[in-house]
């Protein structure tokens, strides 16, 4: 089972997590890895692309990819997926509402001139909504939160025995996910700069202050610098 399959078991604590993260091409998406100590399984976060290098990660620490959790359906964090999927059977793991934009990735890569993939992208296996519990090792779980507005379908993925989020390209060190798509056809009309706030304002920023916080792209921050940079942003 992929959802709720421990409510209402309380998990135990991670003591040691394994947490990576990296730089991967086409746009310098941040790729994470969480992996369990214990279990030695994990989940993948954003794998946008150089697919060998995540798995030459995988292997230094004796892990196995469970789960590929998508952020958005934005070329730089899907394009890896199919790849990472073929190599270890892992579910790919996203919200609904960025089918569209995960099914047209053609046309992004077009529009960003990136190099179409060579194949067609393997379709999720399965889709998140708010609130879901998702179950990436034996006795772990993350929580899911959608956080629409950079796109209808944002997630941010929170791993609440590590307190660390990953919220693909929502919130940044000191800024907020990008909402004007001018000369990017394949982007019109996804974005919403209202909805992105209210998304950060009633989801992120109700984590405790000492969550770390893993964007899709740039240097970490933690909630509480969400909170002192949202107050200095409105």
């Amino acid at each position: 089972a992929i959802f709720n399959a421990l409510w209402p078991h309380t998990p135990r604590l991670a003591m040691a997590p394994i947490i990576e993260v990296f730089v991967v091409p086409p746009l310098g998406c941040n790729c994470t890895i969480v992996g369990d100590d214990v279990s030695k399984e994990a989940c993948v976060v954003d794998p946008g692309g150089n697919v060998q290098h995540i798995l030459d990660k995988l292997s230094q620490h004796g892990l196995t990819c469970k789960r590929i959790l998508i952020t958005h359906g934005h070329l730089d964090h899907i394009l890896g997926a199919t790849e990472l999927k073929a190599a270890t059977g892992a579910d790919i793991l996203m919200h609904q509402s960025d089918l569209g934009l995960y099914e047209r990735v053609n046309e992004q890569c077009r529009d960003f001139r990136v190099d179409l993939p060579t194949s067609p992208l393997a379709p999720p296996d399965a889709f998140l909504a708010d609130g879901d519990v998702v179950q990436w090792a034996p006795d772990l779980t993350l929580r899911c939160l959608h956080c629409p507005g950079h796109t209808p379908g944002s997630m941010s993925y929170y791993f609440e025995q590590q307190k660390l989020c990953c919220p693909g390209d929502t919130l940044f060190r000191g800024s907020i996910g990008r909402t004007s798509w001018a000369g990017i056809p394949s982007l019109q009309g996804t974005s919403d700069p209202q909805q992105i706030v209210a998304s950060i304002d009633s989801k992120l920023l109700s984590l405790d202050k000492d969550v770390k916080v893993i964007s899709g792209h740039g240097p970490s921050t933690t909630i509480g610098e969400a909170h002192e940079f949202m107050r200095r942003f409105r």
